[in-house]
């Protein structure tokens, strides 16, 4: 997978719920509903769970709606790896080592081969 430039704007979907839900792909409705009715069927209404809900959807449906065919793909990518249909690359610790460069428990990155990074 390689990182794509988006220069269309991004669509102007309304940060409320009726217009995130609205915007979302079918398949992602129902995840929807049931989250926020978790939310606000509590107790008490977390309203700080409920902007962050809120947020972390408008950014789905905005992504979403920016490149279907992108949204569609990484979803099915996401499919065949659960599956099992498709095994995962390497991790960034492989492809790093590759590199030369490790990352020491510390969190630390440790620069073997400097020939491998052009000035």
């Amino acid at each position: 997978m390689t990182v794509q430039r988006h220069d269309s704007p991004r669509p102007l979907i309304e940060r409320t719920f009726t217009a995130v839900r609205a915007a979302l792909p079918a398949a992602n409705v129902a995840a929807f509903d049931a989250e926020l009715e978790a939310i606000t069927h509590a107790p008490v209404v977390n309203l700080a769970a409920l902007d962050d809900f809120l947020s972390a959807w408008w950014r789905i449906a905005t992504h979403a709606a920016t490149d279907p065919a992108d949204w569609q793909r990484m979803h099915d990518e996401a499919e065949q790896l659960q599956s099992g249909v498709r095994t995962t690359g390497p991790t960034l610790a492989e492809v790093l080592a590759r590199r030369g460069v490790l990352i020491d428990p510390q969190g630390e990155v440790v620069v073997l081969r400097v020939d491998r990074f052009p000035v």
